[in-house]
This record gives structure tokens, C-alpha cells and sequence, in this order.
């Protein structure tokens, strides 16, 4: 499988800013199925730019809006569009997207758009690359695990559109259709064997808590205090009119350890705090009994980050036709 990831930082005209991203994929020779990846600024027409991009290309286009990108010759940028392009002759890629989802439909929303899907990719797919908007009122992890558990467990790739912290514009898009409240999907079949790695590389404070309420997502005390009154007692400032962005550079590392005896780390972000009755909802869900770490990071941190995760991955695909999806950072990935 060949690929180039490709940017212009012109969101205003879209058809010239297409036409720019067709002009920088014009050294990659297509297979016989191609399909892309995209991420563009919110602020951008999300309609005109997934007509403009079926009327040049043709082939399953998946995307999401971002707060932030990396791109190959710029670097790290706020604001634009990025295409990543996959093409072969042996692999089949299909695409779609679930219609608006909300608290009470989204598992069957995403468990019927799986199965057409499926159905029309005519065998198991090797991996799924998924985006959604995500819903404040169900845990990120709800998402992935309905897909999983509908897919047999097949590998998944993916995370949530993202809108400057806000969560009020975010958007996906497949093809030519956009959503702002669901999930799109890229089925992978042919000849191809995913390798998937999450690397993190953080440091933590003196700050260390036991979950001892939480309901689903919503951690109401750590210990024998409310959540606010512990992490306010830490010195952190809850009156941000923007809490989730303060917690960016700083998220939770929250250990537990499942019934079978694996421990389990992962990031956590608060994405808002009740002052009534002292609780805090995190993106995705913290189990009771869940040891909460107060961590930073930093430049440093994701360059190591990244680096340990390519490195695994050449080694387990060293001498072999494989797919990579490599990606230096997405800001709410798994969070």
C-alpha cells in the first residue's frame, strides 16, 4: 500500500485549496482502490469541501474537523486542511457514515452501519478507521466498545472531531455527507495486516486519588471528598471558563486493573465539573477503584512518544507487506 499526506492552508476557497492538494498528490500513482483521511479547521464549509473533493477524486474520503494538525512540511498547524491518501492493488476500502446519534440511539445507530458496511466489503475487514462527534452524556469508550464488540474485535483506529475545545462545532464527514453528531467508518479488506501502537510518555505530580464514586463517566469522589474539593485543594484553577483546554498539558494517568489481573493505564481529560455536587465527567470513563494521577507532559514527552511507537512498528512489520497508519499526536485520541 502506497500513501502521501498532503496540506494547504487555504480554507476560504475550496476549490482552490483542492486543486492544491490534487496539484501535491500528482508524484502518487494510484492503484486499483484509493481512499483518503481528512482534517480541516472548523471553520470550514464542511458540505462544499466533501462535494469538492468527491467531484475530484471519486474515491471513499473520511474526515473530521480538528483544532489541530501535523503535517509533513509545516509541522504542527492550527488552521487548514490535510488529505491522507491510501492506494493499492490489494486492498478494499469502504465507507460510511451513521445517521445523527444521540445517548439513546448510538449503539444501534453504529452497531447497523457496521453490518451494511461489512456486507458490502464482503469479507471481515482487517481494520476499521473510525471518527465521531463525540456526545457529552456517553464516555468516549462506549463508542469503540459497541464497534468492537459488533466487529468481532477488529482492530480500530480512530478518535473524535475536535473544535477548539468548545464541543460545539464539531463535524465528520464520508463522502458527501456530514454529520454533526455521528460516526464515520473505513473498512479495510484485501491483502493487508494492521499494526496498530499507543505510546504515551508523561510525568506526575505528588497528586494520587482512589475513585470511590464514579457513574460512568462522572467521578464524584475521590476518596472521601467530592472530586472538586480535592483537585481544587491540588491547586488547580476550576473557574476557567475553558476547563478542558487547561487540562490539555495536564491530564489524568488513571491505573487500574481489570478481572483478569492486567493493569491498564490511560489519559483521562476532564471535559467538565459540577460545583453543586462536587463531581467531574472525564471524555472517557474511570472505573471505581481507579488510582487518579495528576500528570503533565510535554514537547519532549511526545517526541519520545512517537518515536517509541514507530520504532515498535518497523520492528513487527520489518520484511513484510503491511499496513501503517503512523500519527505523531491527535489531542483526544483514546482520552
Amino acid at each position: 500500500m502506497r500513501s502521501l499526506a498532503v496540506y494547504t492552508d487555504e480554507m476560504d476557497d475550496l476549490q482552490s485549496g483542492v486543486e492544491e492538494l490534487k496539484k501535491q498528490l500528482s508524484d502518487l500513482k494510484l492503484g486499483k482502490k484509493s481512499m483518503g483521511i481528512v482534517f480541516a479547521h472548523p471553520d470550514t464549509d464542511f458540505q462544499e469541501l466533501a462535494d469538492k473533493l468527491q467531484d475530484e477524486f471519486g474515491f471513499p474520503i473520511l474526515g473530521a474537523s480538528a483544532m489541530s494538525m501535523f503535517t509533513e512540511k509545516c509541522g504542527y498547524v492550527t488552521e487548514g486542511i490535510s488529505l491522507h491518501v491510501f492506494t493499492s492493488d490489494d486492498c478494499t476500502f469502504v465507507a460510511g457514515v451513521t445517521d445523527e446519534m444521540n445517548p439513546d440511539n448510538y449503539r444501534a445507530k453504529i452497531r447497523s452501519t457496521y453490518r451494511r458496511l461489512a456486507d458490502e466489503l464482503g469479507e471481515k475487514p482487517k481494520v476499521i478507521i473510525t471518527y465521531a462527534v463525540k456526545d457529552s452524556a456517553v464516555a468516549g469508550d462506549e463508542y469503540v466498545n459497541t464497534l468492537n464488540e459488533e466487529s468481532g474485535e477488529v482492530p480500530i483506529f480512530g478518535g473524535f472531531s475536535s473544535d477548539n475545545f468548545l464541543f460545539t462545532d464539531c463535524r465528520i464527514m464520508v463522502d458527501r455527507e456530514v454529520r454533526s453528531a455521528g460516526m464515520g467508518m473505513m473498512l479495510i479488506g484485501g491483502d493487508v495486516k494492521p499494526v496498530l501502537k499507543c505510546k504515551f510518555s508523561v510525568d506526575t505530580t505528588d497528586f494520587e486519588e482512589v475513585v470511590t464514586e464514579v457513574q460512568g463517566n462522572t467521578v464524584y469522589k475521590l476518596g472521601n471528598r467530592t472530586l472538586v474539593d480535592v483537585i481544587r485543594e491540588a491547586g488547580v484553577d476550576l473557574d476557567s471558563d475553558n476547563l478542558l483546554s487547561k487540562f490539555v498539558g495536564s491530564p489524568f494517568l488513571v491505573t487500574y486493573t481489570k478481572a483478569n489481573g492486567d493493569e491498564i493505564q490511560l489519559m483521562r481529560h476532564l471535559s467538565s465539573i459540577n460545583k453543586e455536587d462536587g463531581s467531574g465527567t472525564f471524555i472517557g470513563s474511570v472505573p471505581k477503584g481507579a488510582v487518579v494521577r495528576l500528570a503533565m507532559f510535554s514537547r519532549k514527552d511526545v517526541s519520545k512518544s512517537v518515536a517509541e511507537a514507530i520504532n515498535s512498528a518497523v520492528i513487527d512489520v520489518s520484511n513484510e507487506k503491511e499496513y501503517i497508519y503512523s500519527s505523531a499526536i491527535i489531542n483526544y485520541l483514546g482520552s
